[in-house]
């Protein structure tokens, strides 16, 4: 029985789920900066809820980004704690692949094999971070375009290219002061149910590793698509 727990700031949304064995238990909430006052008491509601320490849990699961600078900082301290504190291996996962799984769970009978999804988070200064993802005939996605910062142009662009079948996100900010996009949009945050199952698919081909391994992970300019930041810096 896996015992993992899943922590996701990294957006407006904060929340946390906890999975043991086949039983999930979970709290979302979008109440906007107020993460550092919110983690904390979702993660000791789901532990007490579970009936499970700390120190029994098998893995840690974490949004390491791209997304809210302060966002990801909160979550990855919170991270830091847990995983030194009790010894837990810890999963890293990024923001934009929880996007699109949560977009998944939540309208499931809008996707088939095949399909694409375009995630999209704001980062603000007309750039955006995107993703593009496609199921396989296991339902699983694969990232057919990485992680990548993008002037709204150039993301206008990508999704007119690849035409995927829906775009999840700050679609709002994409397609602010344009016409309305031929293809569905759903304006979403990411949610630690669905880091849950991203997270628990990468402990079974042992992809945890140690805390002071996993870095942050920031979208910046055009020179360097990624910027990492290591977790033991913070």
């Amino acid at each position: 029985m896996v015992t993992l727990l899943a922590i996701e700031t990294s957006t407006p949304a904060c929340s946390v789920a906890l999975l043991v064995g086949d039983l999930t238990f979970s709290r979302y909430s979008e109440e906007p900066r107020s993460h550092t006052r919110l983690i904390m008491r979702m993660i000791d509601e789901v532990l007490c809820e579970a009936g499970i320490a700390v120190d029994k849990l098998d893995a840690v699961a974490v949004t390491v980004g791209p997304g809210s600078f302060t966002g990801l900082r909160i979550g990855f301290s919170t991270v830091q704690g847990l995983a030194f504190g009790a010894d837990l291996p810890v999963i890293p996962v990024s923001t934009l692949h929880v996007m699109a799984q949560t977009f998944k769970r939540r309208h499931s009978m809008e996707l088939d094999s095949s399909q694409k999804i375009m995630s999209v988070l704001d980062a603000r200064m007309g750039e955006f971070n995107i993703a593009v993802y496609q199921l396989d005939n296991s339902a699983t996605f694969t990232a057919i375009i990485d992680d990548q910062l993008l002037s709204k142009h150039d993301a206008m662009k990508v999704s007119k290219s690849l035409h995927p079948n829906v775009i999840v996100g700050d679609v709002d900010a994409l397609f602010e002061g344009t016409s309305t996009s031929d293809q569905p949009l759903k304006q979403l945050y990411p949610d630690a149910v669905d880091l849950v199952d991203i997270a628990l698919a990468k402990f079974s081909r042992g992809e945890a590793m140690t805390v002071d391994q996993v870095d942050l992970v920031y979208l910046r300019g055009t020179e360097a698509w990624k910027k990492h930041t290591p977790l033991r810096s913070i």
